[in-house]
């Protein structure tokens, strides 16, 4: 293949891919409290997949085109140990969450005095046996809910450069190979451990990665040809039937009818960590919808300064964020039942905040660029740090105004 030097490649960035992923992180916010009235509105509401899936898919898209072009264009070193790089930085993130999270849930024990809000998110064996769960927490396999997450995707970035050396080549072998190790998943219950737990993690990386390859295949077709799939009306129709379909499922309560069909639970059911085949199709049919709207729509003039693209381009410190304080929120809403002015202040407030949070996180980066843009455009006189302090003087003063006072000002 020759992806990465390939005259068609699209060189510039699809903000809609921001957009998508800066949804899906409100969407995460929102539904890591439970008990909320807009959990109600998000979009495992009106399909099989949700937001997890559409994160992964937009993950393994944008890796094409932060890792591929590299790792196709001969830098395969280069891009494998920026793909570690990153996967060590979300390592570190989650045990940064993971910390929060026992310091959030303790504070509210005491705070509240209910002792019994320990017994949430997986904190039952922390507290009954807590020398093994240190041990798995600080190997990742023991992971609290809604903490659990950046282990799959930090294992997914693990995996990348074998997903790249397949796809070298050709995409269809990466794909087949990714779902031929998502269906001996199922089939063999292959998952990483959850010690000192029995059972494995529930977002199986062995089973995502499937999610993230098909992301991926997405990001390489869109940069060799311009589209990921080509948009056909019958595929469009049959993408919009689908969901359709798993909307009256949700919404009229029809799980049972696919539990009665004569087919392994994969292709039936709705399991969650081994990715189950109808939240597969689900987060891919609607995918595909909103990838070839109309060109007059919304969703196809997404811009750079579009709020929730500004949350997409900061996904991590977003999501580390949203995930603090969804924690707070948990323990906020411990026992409480749904209220509108209650809820509406603690979501809005948390959008709100990641908002902020991202205009910060836009300016700081303008900001550094403007600062160090004049710093790394000046030659520097190594021997300059080593002369007497009155050697500056003695060079006369119009040499030392030319050489700082006048850029200075000029800069100011």
């Amino acid at each position: 293949m020759n992806i990465a030097v390939s005259q068609r490649s699209q060189s510039g960035r699809d903000h809609r891919v921001d957009f998508w992923r800066g949804i899906a992180l409100v969407m995460i916010f929102i539904n890591h409290i439970p008990g909320n009235l807009y959990e109600n509105f998000t979009s495992r509401n009106f399909g099989f997949s949700d937001a997890a899936e559409l994160f992964v898919f937009l993950a393994g898209f944008a890796s094409a085109f932060a890792y591929g072009r590299l790792f196709f264009g001969g830098h395969r070193l280069v891009a494998t140990l920026k793909a570690w790089r990153r996967a060590g930085v979300l390592v570190l993130v989650q045990f940064m969450l993971v910390t929060v999270a026992v310091g959030i849930y303790c504070w509210g024990a005491l705070a509240l005095g209910r002792g019994e809000i320990l017994t949430r998110i997986g904190f039952q064996q922390f507290i009954s046996a807590p020398i093994e769960t240190m041990v798995g927490i600080a190997t990742m396999t023991h992971q609290f809910g809604y903490v659990n997450i950046l282990p799959m995707y930090a294992v997914l970035l693990f995996m990348l450069p074998v997903l790249l050396a397949l796809a070298r080549i050709s995409l269809n072998v990466m794909l087949a190979v990714s779902a031929t190790v998502w269906l001996l998943a199922y089939v063999f219950a292959i998952d990483l451990p959850n010690y000192p737990l029995p059972g494995g993690w529930f977002f199986n990386p062995i089973s995502w990665q499937l999610v993230f390859a098909i992301g991926l295949y997405c990001g390489f077709r869109r940069m060799e040809r311009g589209f990921a799939v080509a948009c056909r009306p019958w595929l469009v129709g049959l993408a919009a039937a689908y969901c359709i379909v798993a909307f009256l499922t949700v919404r009229l309560d029809l799980w049972s009818w696919w539990g009665s069909l004569p087919f392994p639970v994969l292709l039936t059911g709705f399991d969650k960590t081994y990715v189950s085949l109808p939240r597969l199709l689900h987060v891919l049919a609607a995918i595909y919808l909103f990838a070839n709207a109309a060109p007059t729509s919304v969703f196809s003039r997404i811009g750079r300064d579009n709020p929730f693209a500004m949350l997409g381009r900061h996904s991590l410190p977003i999501f580390a964020a949203g995930t603090v304080m969804s924690l707070f929120g948990q323990v906020v809403k411990y026992g409480q039942t749904p209220h509108l002015l209650a809820d509406t202040l603690m979501i809005c407030g948390g959008i709100a905040i990641m908002f902020v949070f991202a205009r910060y996180l836009e300016w700081w980066a303008s900001a550094q660029k403007a600062a160090l843009g004049p710093v790394a455009g000046r030659a520097i006189d190594p021997t300059r740090a080593n002369r007497p302090a009155g050697a500056e003087a003695a060079g006369g003063s119009r040499r030392a105004g030319a050489a700082l006072g006048e850029p200075a000002r000029a800069r100011g």
